[in-house]
């Protein structure tokens, strides 16, 4: 070795990040965001009925 870089390593970490981008877009595509409207008022609903049902 004697100061020379260990390529195998080197290769490692590059190739982290190169598949980083991949496991991002899969965890995207696995867990869709909350931000659908249609799905929101949807939960709003069921909240507000939940709480009216809480009150009684």
């Amino acid at each position: 070795m004697l100061g020379g870089i260990n390529t195998s390593l080197f290769l490692k970490g590059l190739g982290g990040f190169i598949v980083l981008p991949f496991i991002i877009l899969l965890l995207k595509w696995a867990f869709p965001s909350k931000k659908n409207p249609e799905d929101r008022a949807r939960r709003r609903a069921l909240k507000k009925s939940l709480r009216e049902l809480n009150r009684k």
